[in-house]
């Protein structure tokens, strides 16, 4: 059995996919990763293709396309253009970059099945042209913009003159005790989430002394320096230290710059590191609200305290909140203290962690596939 697994380009998408694709691997099965190039070190140990574009590239296409329009709509009715904007960026804008190339590889590599995330809505319409079946993997909470993403799928394959197929099934990630919006049950298949990690250990810089430690990170998308200081700050007012994933907001020098504002002797930053690696550090933790660090984060009993900024992260916040297992307040300051004091915050983060450990494996599912392809 070959199995091919597709992605929109952006950590956040590839990442929650990689523990099935390792079970596909590990079930003696032939996986291969159609990612862009810039992904390909997070799963040394698996098969990768390239497949364009890049997330800048594919960004710079469609600001190029409807940068006057969004200023257009901005002014006018209040984010109707933005929307459009980001539908495009995942369908049609995306599928004029990518399609032809999509389904190049797919001839090529003739898989028995695609495995595709699930806001990658140009390779359906590649299996559907060559009739090859498909799973979705869906590792984020349903939203309000879904039936008006899955319109501008429906627009990029009339375009090319194909309809978009129904999957063969669902793999849900995301669990459904975090939704906030109705979500059939219909072909889903429950999968246990972890921490994404690693053979190869990451040499992440030590901390003296028994303070507590923090996780502070605003994932690979979010680039808000202002913000990254100050929950710092906050942290270190609470009276514990930060353990800082700067990404792609600057660099792991600033503490030398004294960029970050931070004492320095109580901070620790790196650019990127697997999360699993830098929960084994912490014991709580601070951030945008991505699905990825969100599940990983509960998926080892973690609270946490969320500042977010873009796409659904409002809505993992609030339903993680709701829940019990985080806080989602005014600022960084007025949570954090609570964020390491409340026990009831702690124990409903055990909770999490007993109920997503209680999912079926990733091991579990591919049989079920393997089962239901025949």
């Amino acid at each position: 059995m070959k199995a091919l697994f597709t992605t929109f380009p952006a950590y956040g998408h590839l990442l929650p996919m990689l523990p099935l694709a390792r079970a596909v691997a590990a079930a003696g099965d032939s996986v291969v990763i159609a990612a862009h190039r810039d992904l390909h070190g997070t799963a040394p140990e698996l098969t990768m293709r390239d497949a364009g574009p890049g997330l800048p590239a594919l960004l710079a296409e469609n600001s190029a396309r409807f940068s006057e329009d969004v200023l257009e709509y901005r002014s006018d009715t209040e984010g109707d253009g933005v929307l459009a904007a980001t539908v495009a960026l995942f369908s049609t804008t995306y599928a004029d970059l990518a399609f032809d190339e999509r389904l190049e590889l797919v001839t090529d590599s003739q898989p028995d099945v695609i495995v595709c995330e699930m806001w990658d809505f140009v390779t359906p319409l590649v299996a559907q042209k060559l009739g090859v079946p498909y799973v979705t993997f869906t590792h984020s909470p349903a939203t309000v913009i879904d039936p008006v993403l899955a319109a501008g799928a429906e627009k990029a394959g009339a375009q090319r003159g194909l309809r978009v197929p129904s999957p063969l099934a669902t793999v849900q990630l995301w669990p459904e005790w975090l939704e906030t919006l109705p979500v059939s049950a219909d072909s889903r298949l429950a999968v246990r989430s972890s921490a994404y990690d690693v053979s190869a250990r990451v040499d992440l810089p030590a901390f003296s002394g028994s303070r507590p430690v923090v996780l502070v990170t605003l994932g690979t998308v979010v680039e808000d320096l202002e913000l990254l200081r100050s929950a710092v700050r906050a942290v270190l007012s609470a009276g514990a230290d930060a353990l800082v994933t700067t990404g792609f907001t600057a660099t792991p020098t600033m503490l030398e710059t004294g960029a970050l504002e931070a004492d320095a002797s109580r901070v620790r930053a790196v650019s990127f590191a697997p999360i699993g690696q830098l929960l084994d550090r912490v014991q709580a933790v601070v951030a945008a609200g991505g699905s990825g660090t969100t599940l990983a984060a509960l998926s080892r009993g973690l609270p946490m305290l969320f500042v977010p900024k873009i796409a659904n992260q409002p809505q993992v916040a609030a339903a993680v909140t709701e829940f019990g297992a985080g806080l989602t307040p005014g600022s960084p300051a007025e949570g954090v203290p609570r964020l390491l004091s409340d026990a009831n915050l702690r124990a409903r983060a055990a909770e999490a962690r007993a109920l997503l450990a209680e999912r079926p494996s990733p091991e579990d599912v591919w049989s079920e596939l393997r089962t239901r392809l025949g």
